[in-house]
């Protein structure tokens, strides 16, 4: 209990690459007929995740809204949080789940669907921009609780 409040009294730095949708797209890549199965957690977040024989392979979470899009001044669900295992990694799931997702998003009213990513996950990056989505900003900021400084924001 008390790192968690030591952790939320820390300085922590955020270096993000943002990613966006903007029309639905779709995917050009020989992927199995996985499928995606959905379940809302409350009104902000809604999982999507594969199950192949009671183990869950892949999953994706979509955000209503997040704190950091107040900062880059942007509006629309952002997909975050996505997990492969590592015996179904290299097969194209995770660009096959992201993809469905920002489709359903924009099939739903959504203007932009975003997703964030670290610079160094050179194979989320991937994964990323094999699904559709464009590099949008890149962001690097200092974080106090929920107060940012020292922003930067480099676009695309």
């Amino acid at each position: 209990m008390i790192n968690k409040i030591k952790k939320l009294f820390k300085v922590s730095s955020i270096d993000l690459l943002v990613y966006s949708m903007k029309e639905s797209t779709k995917l050009n890549i020989d992927v199995q007929n996985y499928s995606i199965q959905f379940q809302k957690i409350d009104e902000n977040k809604s999982r999507y995740f594969i199950r192949i024989e009671d183990i869950v392979v892949h999953e994706s979470f979509a955000y209503r809204k997040l704190f950091i899009q107040k900062l880059i001044r942007t509006k629309g669900p952002t997909i975050g949080d996505c997990k492969t295992i590592d015996a179904f990694k290299g097969k194209s799931i995770y660009p096959y789940v992201i993809n469905y997702i920002a489709n359903q998003e924009l099939e739903k009213g959504a203007k932009e669907v975003f997703i964030n990513v670290s610079p160094s996950n050179i194979s989320s990056i991937k994964g990323i921009e094999k699904a559709g989505f464009k590099p949008f900003l890149h962001v690097k900021a200092k974080r106090f609780l929920f107060f940012y400084f020292k922003t930067e924001f480099t676009s695309f």
